[in-house]
C-alpha cells in the first residue's frame, strides 16, 4: 500500500479547490484549474482534488471498477474516510470515460430529488475536441458551446435527461488539473 500526498497546504488548498468547484458549478461549461499536481492511482489531479474537497466519512462514493485500484482505495480511506456505496445510492460517483456503466442508475428512482441525487464525476480524455454541446440556463448570460470528449452513453443521457428542475444529476468532467461542470439546471443541446 502506497499512501500519496494530498494538498500541499491542506486548509488553504481545499478552500481554494472548493471555490473553484463552486465557480465551475455556478458557471456551466467554464473550465477551472484545481490546486493539485498529482492524482491517486489512475485518477487525474482534478478528480483527486474534487474527492479531497467534497468527499468524507458521511458522503458515500460509488467507484467505477475501471478506476478502482489498491492505491486509490488506500488513499481514499486514509485522506477522506469515504465509504464505498452500491449503485445509485451514493452522493458522488466516480467514473472513467471508458466505463460501460448505464447513466440511468444515477438518474432514476429516489435520485431525482436533489437531497438524494448523485453528483457524477467523469474522467474524460479531454475537455475539448468532442461533440459540440450548446448550454443555456442559470449561470449563463448567453448560450455557451463546449466540446468535452464524452462517451456515447453520456451524450445519449444528455439528449434525453429530464428538463424539469430538480430532476436529474449534476455532472463534473475532469481531465489533468482541469474541471468543467454541468449542473442539473443547465439545458444541454447536443449539436
Amino acid at each position: 500500500m502506497t499512501l500519496l500526498a494530498s494538498f500541499n497546504r491542506p486548509v488553504a488548498d481545499s478552500q481554494h479547490a472548493f471555490r473553484r468547484i463552486l465557480k465551475a458549478m455556478s458557471e456551466p461549461g467554464v473550465i477551472v484549474s484545481l490546486p493539485l499536481q498529482h492524482g491517486w492511482g489512475a485518477l487525474s489531479p482534478a478528480a483527486t482534488a474534487v474527492l479531497l474537497t467534497l468527499v468524507d466519512r458521511e458522503t458515500p462514493l460509488w467507484l467505477d471498477d475501471a478506476l478502482s485500484d489498491e492505491s486509490l482505495l488506500a488513499n481514499l480511506r486514509f485522506h477522506t474516510g469515504a465509504s464505498l456505496s452500491e449503485g445509485g445510492n451514493a452522493a458522488f460517483a466516480l467514473l472513467s470515460a471508458a466505463s460501460d456503466v448505464d447513466p440511468m442508475i444515477f438518474a432514476c428512482g429516489d435520485n431525482l430529488s436533489p437531497e438524494k441525487s448523485t453528483t457524477v464525476i467523469i474522467e474524460v480524455p479531454s475537455l475539448n475536441g468532442g461533440l459540440t454541446l450548446r448550454l443555456r440556463g442559470p449561470g449563463l448570460m448567453e448560450t455557451r458551446a463546449i466540446a468535452p470528449q464524452l462517451p456515447e452513453r453520456w451524450l445519449a443521457y444528455l439528449r434525453q435527461r429530464p428538463t424539469i428542475f430538480p430532476q436529474g444529476i449534476d455532472l463534473m468532467f475532469t481531465c489533468g488539473t482541469a474541471l468543467m461542470a454541468l449542473p442539473r439546471t443547465t439545458q444541454v443541446e447536443v449539436c
